[in-house]
């Protein structure tokens, strides 16, 4: 027998993967970032129609209260979630570092080409006087 509850989360988690999808083919969520989200959404849809391993789960962590186990995986995957995302913003930051060495080189070498470039004309000007 399913209960309304257990209806509600099958839904929700239909409805979250599909959204995660829906992300992914629209381009505003990465392929290589959706993996977690997916995984997560799985996973929540697994424990939406196996209620029962909710409670096998608990017992064996020694939890008293069955729906804690998803509070606890919940912290898990956030927590995943945020080194995953810290890791990316530091390659990133890194990679906006070198972008911006680069730049300011380039923009030195093009000032110094320039002024190579004007000296000839303002020294044949003054000698022309």
């Amino acid at each position: 027998m399913t209960s309304r509850i257990q209806i509600i989360a099958i839904v929700g988690s239909v409805a979250f993967l599909l959204l995660v999808l829906e992300l992914v083919r629209r381009r505003r969520l990465a392929e290589e970032y959706s993996a977690l989200w997916i995984v997560a959404a799985l996973v929540l849809l697994f424990a939406s129609l196996r209620r029962d391993i909710i409670d096998r789960t608990a017992a064996w962590l020694g939890i008293i209260y069955g729906p804690a186990v998803l509070l606890l995986g919940l912290l898990v995957v956030v927590a995943a979630a945020l080194l995953w995302m810290s890791v990316i913003l530091t390659k990133q930051q890194a990679q906006i570092e070198h972008l911006i060495e680069e730049t300011a080189i380039l923009g030195a070498e093009l000032r110094a080409e320039r002024t190579r470039e004007r000296l000839p004309a303002v020294t044949a000007d003054r000698n022309g006087r």
